[in-house]
């Protein structure tokens, strides 16, 4: 693996679009992270130049996230 280049969802799983050493970019593949397991500071270097695109978030993490409630204005108010 030479660099990751992107990543997104499909199916609810976080996929990475991988450029391969010593290939043509039209052999960039999409490799679930599941496949990317050994492969943890192409990872981090990958989300330190783009930190924008979707990455996986530990449920430990997600449970910790402070959520604030909020008012539905789009429903009329009757009194």
């Amino acid at each position: 693996m030479e660099e990751i280049l992107d990543s997104h969802l499909r199916h609810n799983k976080l996929e990475f679009l991988v450029k391969w050493e010593g290939y043509m970019s039209e052999n960039n593949l999409w490799e679930p992270k599941d496949n990317c397991k050994n492969v943890c500071n192409t990872i981090a270097a990958f989300y330190q130049k783009y930190p924008q695109p979707p990455r996986w978030v530990a449920q430990m993490q997600f449970n910790n996230l402070n959520f604030q409630p909020y008012q539905n204005f789009t429903q009329p108010m009757f009194l």
